[in-house]
C-alpha cells in the first residue's frame, strides 16, 4: 500500500511537471511573438507623439549618400501633424524654380514604416527634400539624369536608429547617410539668421585654414567654410585627407559622423566663451584660425573686430585704438594683420596694419596705412618667437606710434602666443 501511493504520488508530479513545462514554453513563444510586434507599434505610437509635441518643429540635419563625396551638410526644418502631413523648410543651394538660396516652405505627406524597425518615410513629392533624391544631375536638374539614376544619393525613407524627446537619430535606408533631427529652440528663420552669424564669425573667403589640436597632435582644418572640410598634416599638398561634411548651427558646426584626433573624440564643436576657438564636446580638442598662414599667401587684410574678441586681447585692444584717436582726431583708424607686403615690402612675414578713414562707417578709401615688419617663426609647433625691424619710411612712423605706447607689439604677440592658442 505504502509503495503503491508513492508511485502514484510520483506519477501525478511527473505529469503535473512536463503540463507546467508545456504551459510555460507555450506562453513565452507568444509573449515573444507578441512583444516584437508590440515593441514597433509602441515605439511608433512614442515616436508620433515625439515629432507632434514640438512648438518650434525640429532642425532636420540632412546628409547625403556616402558615395557622394562634394556635398556639405544641409539645415532642413519640419513640422510634424498627427495627421501625416509635414511641412518641411530651408534655404539651400538646390532648391529649384528660382529659390536657391531662398527661405521656402512646402507641405507634403508623411509615414511611420511598421518594418523590422521603424522607418520614417517622406513619401510625397516635397520642393524642400525631394531635389536630393531625385534621380537626375544637380547641375542640370530636372532634365538630365546621372548614372544609374542615383542623383545625389539622398533618402527619403530613414531608417529610426535612436529617439528621445528631443532628437532623433536617422539614416538612409539606401544610401546609409545619418540624419539627425533636434527639436528647434527657435523660430526656423531666425535659427537661419543665427547659424549665418555664428559661421561668418569663424569663416570668411578669406580665412579658411584652421589649426585643430588635440593633446599633443597638431593638424590642420582646410575648406570648413564649404559645410566639407578635410583634416590633413599640412595645408598644400597634404599627405593625410580625412574629409567631413558637417551642418552649420547657431553655436558652431555638427559633423556628420564622429571622428577621432590623437584618441580625443568628437563630432560637434561650439564657440568657446570667449571667442578665442571652437571646442569640441568635452573641450579636449580645439579649432584655431589659422590667421598668419592665410594672409602670408594673401594682400588680404584680418581686420579685428574688438566685440569679438577675448577679455584679454579686448582690453588691448581698446589701449591701442585709444592711442590711435589721440595720434589723429580727424580720421578713424582700424587695425587688422596683413602680409608684410603691405607694410615693408617683404613677402615672407606677416605685419599689423593700421588704416585711417574718413569717417567712421568705413564706407570711404583709407587716408594712409601703416604697418610694422613683424617676423613670427615657429621653429617647433607649440613655440614661436617674434621680431620686429624698421627698415621703411612706413616703419619709422609706426615706431612713433610704438614709442608712445606698447599696446601694439602687446597685441600682435599676444594673438599669434601660446596663451591666445591655448
Amino acid at each position: 500500500m505504502m509503495k503503491k501511493d508513492i508511485r502514484y504520488i510520483a506519477m501525478g508530479v511527473a505529469f503535473a511537471t512536463v503540463a507546467l513545462a508545456g504551459c510555460s514554453q507555450f506562453q513565452e513563444d507568444n509573449l515573444f511573438e507578441e512583444s516584437a510586434a508590440l515593441r514597433i507599434e509602441h515605439n511608433a505610437e512614442k515616436l508620433q507623439n515625439i515629432l507632434v509635441d514640438a512648438p518650434n518643429g525640429w532642425v532636420l540635419q540632412y546628409y547625403t549618400g556616402r558615395g557622394i563625396s562634394v556635398f556639405e551638410g544641409f539645415n532642413l526644418f519640419a513640422k510634424f501633424e498627427r495627421s501625416g502631413k509635414v511641412t518641411l523648410a530651408g534655404d539651400h543651394r538646390f532648391l529649384r524654380n528660382g529659390n536657391a538660396g531662398k527661405y521656402t516652405e512646402h507641405s507634403s505627406l508623411y509615414e511611420l514604416i511598421r518594418e523590422d524597425g521603424l522607418v520614417l518615410a517622406f513619401n510625397t513629392w516635397n520642393d524642400v527634400l525631394t531635389p536630393f533624391v531625385d534621380p537626375v544631375a544637380f547641375w542640370a536638374a530636372p532634365d538630365i539624369l546621372v548614372k544609374d539614376g542615383e542623383g545625389m544619393q539622398g533618402d527619403q525613407n530613414l531608417v529610426v536608429k535612436f529617439m528621445s524627446e528631443n532628437q532623433i537619430i536617422l539614416r538612409g535606408e539606401r544610401y546609409d547617410a545619418e540624419v539627425r533631427l533636434v527639436k528647434a529652440d527657435r523660430d526656423w528663420q531666425t535659427y537661419i539668421a543665427d547659424t549665418k552669424a555664428m559661421k561668418e564669425r569663424f569663416t570668411s573667403d578669406d580665412i579658411d585654414s584652421y589649426y585643430i589640436t588635440a593633446g599633443d597632435q597638431t593638424m590642420y582644418v582646410v575648406g570648413l567654410k564649404n559645410g566639407r572640410y578635410r583634416i590633413s598634416e599640412r595645408v598644400k599638398n597634404p599627405l593625410k585627407v580625412d574629409s567631413l561634411s558637417c551642418c552649420f548651427t547657431p553655436y558652431g558646426f555638427r559633423n556628420e559622423s564622429v571622428d577621432t584626433l590623437a584618441g580625443h573624440i568628437f563630432q560637434e564643436f561650439k564657440m568657446a566663451e570667449d571667442g578665442s576657438a571652437l571646442l569640441s564636446e568635452d573641450g579636449s580638442v580645439r579649432i584655431i584660425a589659422t590667421w598668419d598662414t592665410n594672409l602670408a599667401e594673401s594682400d588680404e587684410v584680418m581686420w579685428f573686430d574688438g566685440e569679438t574678441l577675448s577679455a584679454d586681447l579686448k582690453a588691448k585692444y581698446d589701449q591701442l585704438m585709444a592711442v590711435l584717436e589721440t595720434a589723429n582726431k580727424v580720421y578713424s583708424p582700424r587695425i587688422g594683420i596683413g602680409r608684410s607686403a603691405l607694410t615693408s615690402g617683404a613677402n615672407s612675414v606677416v605685419g599689423l596694419v593700421i588704416e585711417w578713414y574718413s569717417n567712421r562707417r568705413l564706407t570711404k578709401p583709407s587716408l594712409t596705412r601703416g604697418g610694422l615688419t613683424m617676423k613670427r617663426s615657429v621653429p617647433v609647433m607649440g613655440q614661436m618667437t617674434i621680431t620686429y625691424e624698421e627698415n621703411s619710411t612706413t616703419d619709422n612712423d609706426m615706431k612713433d606710434l610704438l614709442d608712445k605706447d606698447a599696446a601694439l607689439v602687446d597685441l600682435f604677440g599676444w594673438y599669434l602666443s601660446d596663451d591666445a592658442q591655448q
